[in-house]
C-alpha cells in the first residue's frame, strides 16, 4: 500500500511532512506540520500514516 504521508527536508535544515497525493504541506486541527526536527516529523509521519491507513482498511 503506498503511504500517504512523507517527509521533505527544507533549505533552512528543518523538516516538513507533504501528503504525497497532493504534494502539498500537512495541516492537522489548523497547524501545519512545517519547519520541525527530523525526530519530530519522523514520529507525526508514522502516525498519520497509520491513521490514514487504518481508516483505509475500514472502507
Amino acid at each position: 500500500m503506498v503511504q500517504r504521508y512523507g517527509i521533505e527536508k527544507t533549505p533552512e535544515g528543518t523538516w516538513d511532512i507533504i501528503d504525497m497525493f497532493t504534494g502539498l504541506p500537512v495541516v492537522e486541527v489548523g497547524v501545519p506540520l512545517i519547519d520541525m526536527p527530523i525526530e519530530e516529523a519522523d514520529d507525526l509521519v508514522d502516525l498519520l500514516n497509520c491513521r490514514d491507513r487504518e481508516q483505509r482498511e475500514d472502507t
